[in-house]
C-alpha cells in the first residue's frame, strides 16, 4: 500500500507542464492544467478536504465544449498512478485523439495484458458489480454496467469505474472514472493497482506523518562497479537504503 500528499501531485502537474508545452494556470490554491488542443484539462484543489475529489480530470471536443468523460482522484493516491495516467493521456493525445477523447474502440476493450496475482487478489462478480478485490480487503477495483441493478458507486450512476485502496484508520485513496472513459486509460490506474511489485522511493524524501505505517524500509544492496547486485551479500553496507512499499 502506498499513498503521497497532495502537494506531490500538485508538483507533478507543475512538471507535466514543462515537459510537454501543457499550460498551467494558478489561482489560490487551485492549479489547472490544459493541453495546447484544450481537450485535455486538469483541475487540482490543493486545500481539498474530505473525501470528495481534489484532482479531476476531464475530455473535451473542443474549448469550452461539456466534458465526455471524467476521472477524479481522491485522498492521497500514491504519485506514480498519477504520473501513469498522465502519461497515458498525454502520449494518446498525440499518438490517437479521437480515441482518447470519443472512446471510438470498434468493440469494448477487454482487460488484457493485466497481469493479475491469484495470491493477493481475487476475482468478484457479485450483486451487478464486477471487478477485482485484494485479499486482504484493503484494495479493489470494481465496475458498474450502465444497466447494473446495484446502487451507483460512489453515489454517482455516471461512475463506471472505481479503484481505491483503504486503511485501518479508514479510507486512504481512490480514483473513479464516468461511462466513456476509454478501457486502456482506465487499465493504466488498473496496472499500477495491482501489480505485486513495492514502489521504491528515496529515503530522503519527506514523509507525511499520516503514512509513516504504510511504509516498510529495507536496505537495498549497492552495486560496485565490476561487481552486480547478485553477488552481493543480503545487507550489504552502502548509502543508498531506500524505503520499498505498496
Amino acid at each position: 500500500m502506498a499513498a503521497s500528499p497532495l502537494s506531490d501531485h500538485r508538483d507533478h502537474l507543475e512538471a507535466l507542464t514543462g515537459s510537454t508545452g501543457w499550460t498551467l494556470t494558478t489561482d489560490g490554491t487551485t492549479a489547472t492544467v490544459t493541453s495546447p488542443c484544450e481537450r485535455i484539462v486538469l483541475r487540482h484543489d490543493q486545500a481539498a478536504e474530505g473525501w470528495g475529489p481534489h484532482l479531476v480530470i476531464t475530455a473535451h471536443t473542443g474549448p469550452g465544449a461539456p466534458a465526455r468523460w471524467q476521472a477524479d482522484i481522491t485522498g492521497n493516491a500514491p504519485v506514480e498512478l498519477l504520473s501513469a495516467l498522465t502519461a497515458t493521456i498525454t502520449t494518446a493525445l498525440e499518438t490517437d485523439p479521437d480515441h482518447l477523447v470519443y472512446d471510438i474502440a470498434a468493440a469494448p476493450e477487454p482487460l488484457i495484458g493485466l497481469a493479475v496475482s491469484a495470491e493477493h487478489w481475487e476475482f468478484v462478480n457479485e450483486l451487478g458489480l464486477v471487478g477485482l478485490q485484494a485479499t486482504d480487503g484493503l484494495a479493489a477495483a470494481v465496475s458498474r454496467p450502465p444497466d447494473s441493478p446495484a446502487a451507483p458507486l460512489r453515489d454517482d450512476p455516471d461512475i463506471a469505474w472505481h479503484v481505491f485502496a483503504v486503511h485501518p484508520a479508514g479510507p486512504l485513496w481512490g480514483v473513479s472514472f464516468t461511462q466513456g472513459a476509454p478501457m486502456f486509460v482506465v487499465a493504466s490506474a488498473l496496472e499500477q493497482t495491482l501489480s505485486p511489485e513495492p514502489l521504491v522511493r528515496p529515503a530522503d524524501i519527506a514523509r507525511h506523518p499520516a503514512f509513516a505505517p504504510l511504509i516498510t524500509a529495507r536496505p537495498l544492496p549497492v552495486t560496485r562497479p565490476g561487481q552486480t547486485t547478485a553477488g552481493l551479500p543480503p545487507h550489504s553496507p552502502g548509502s543508498a537504503h531506500n524505503p520499498r512499499t505498496r
